[in-house]
């Protein structure tokens, strides 16, 4: 019985972290930004500049010539 519990705990646990938003120890919210088509990297941050203003940081920048798809994270500065 203590197991079981002890499973369930643990995977209610695991489940809430999946599902939760995308915030980073200072609690900044990240934002996927993706420019498709022929775009290149500076439309993608233009559309970072509309959501955050000036600054903002940059994460997990991704490309995929294929597909011709441009995706970043960005947190904005506070």
């Amino acid at each position: 019985m203590k197991i079981t519990a002890l499973l369930l705990l643990t995977l209610s646990l695991t489940a809430c972290n999946m599902l939760g938003d995308k915030k980073t120890a200072d609690a900044r919210q990240w934002n996927k930004v993706s420019c498709i088509g022929f775009a290149n990297w500076d439309v993608c941050h233009e559309k970072a500049r509309r959501l955050c203003g000036k600054d903002y940081d940059v994460r997990n920048m991704q490309e995929s010539l294929i597909t011709q798809n441009r995706s970043m994270e960005i947190a904005c500065k506070q």
